[in-house]
């Protein structure tokens, strides 16, 4: 994926008819650094459903299990949060997440413990902040399942790609395919950019490498 960016492999999958692959635009970056806010890895899914009271007796559901079965590469992907009701992802998830070299989280919800994340560089793109434990309030009920996450179908295993312009999921029987067009479409544009710096019109170099 290297030299790869979110916008050109999202022109791709367009091209390809996958026309809604691209998260919601609501779920930004928490890292400062724009260069180096993003990830690229495998989803491991999350899905939850909205709770009213603890279950004393398994108050996080799923929630622990999942987050002891994390792998080097995976990305953290939690259900969509429609209420916003909790914070499901802060400081400790982060701590063993990083760890466990997992590469980010994708967290449709509320996020906690900011600072904290931030300190130790752990990449996670969130719908909001808000201080609340997910305990009484929200509960894992399977993971390694298919997901709903930021408008998109996210299947375990899909290739999640995230950079400052936001997150997009690459069906996993499609991504040797999209990296390939991908790769092409930025010396694409790679030539079009050197072509515009030296006069040429943008009909002029559209014509010639039909990239935009």
């Amino acid at each position: 994926m290297k030299g790869l960016y979110v916008a050109v492999v999202c022109d791709i999958l367009d091209e390809m008819g996958y026309r809604n692959q691209a998260m919601h635009q609501r779920l930004r970056p928490l890292l400062p650094d724009i260069r180096n806010c993003g990830f690229i890895g495998r989803a491991k899914t999350l899905k939850w459903k909205e709770v009213n009271s603890v279950d004393e007796g398994n108050p996080y559901g799923l929630e622990i299990e999942a987050m002891d079965s994390l792998m080097e590469g995976d990305v953290v992907v939690h259900s969509t949060d429609h209420n916003g009701t909790n914070a499901p992802w802060g400081e400790l998830m982060s701590t063993i997440a990083k760890r466990k070299g997992v590469a980010g989280c994708v967290c449709d919800s509320q996020i906690r413990d900011c600072i904290k994340i931030i300190d130790m560089g752990f990449p996670v793109y969130y719908a909001g902040i808000r201080p609340l434990d997910s305990k009484g309030r929200g509960l894992v009920i399977d993971y390694d399942v298919p997901v709903q996450c930021g408008g998109v179908l996210v299947n375990p295993g899909d290739l999640i790609f995230a950079d400052f312009d936001g997150i997009v999921v690459i069906p996993k029987m499609l991504e040797n395919e999209v990296i390939g067009k991908a790769k092409e479409k930025v010396l694409a544009e790679n030539l079009s950019r050197k072509e515009l710096l030296n006069g040429k019109t943008l009909s002029e170099v559209f014509d010639k490498y039909k990239a935009l």
